[in-house]
């Protein structure tokens, strides 16, 4: 072989490796993707509630693991969790805290909120969207 039909066949193996992998992630992949809740829009109106740093208490609904698990098996309270605080930075969530002047719930269903404020005996400060809210101690 001569070395512009080797380069010849260089270039059209980079072109399909290329065109190969432009396909993968603008086409495949999002069609087969769950499509998941930005987390920026669901956190954003409480962060606008809480001050820019320092440490809130977090509550939820749903339990979270006291250890770290693998990526696959953790349960959606640690996600949900790991979620807002990642939005919420840099904010410290202070897990279970239920007495910190400020206290962000995130509900994996809205409808618990009642609930959650008389088992935790706190009181609704706002709720800028369904499944989040900024409580206070009474």
């Amino acid at each position: 072989m001569t070395r512009e039909r080797i380069t010849a066949v260089v270039a059209v193996l980079a072109v399909v490796g290329l065109l190969r992998s432009a396909w993968f992630h603008f086409v495949s992949e999002p069609l087969h993707d769950v499509r998941r809740e930005r987390i920026d829009a669901r956190y954003a109106p409480v962060k606008a509630l809480l001050p820019p740093t320092g440490e809130v208490g977090y509550v939820c609904d749903l339990p979270m693991l006291p250890w770290p698990a693998g990526f696959d098996d953790s349960p959606v309270g640690n996600g949900m969790f790991e979620r807002a605080q990642y939005a919420l930075a840099p904010l410290i969530l202070r897990y279970d805290d239920d007495r910190a002047p400020f206290i962000v719930a995130n509900l994996a269903d809205p409808a618990n909120l009642p609930e959650l404020l008389r088992r935790k005996r706190l009181v609704l400060v706002a709720e800028p969207r369904p499944g989040t809210a900024v409580l206070r101690p009474p």
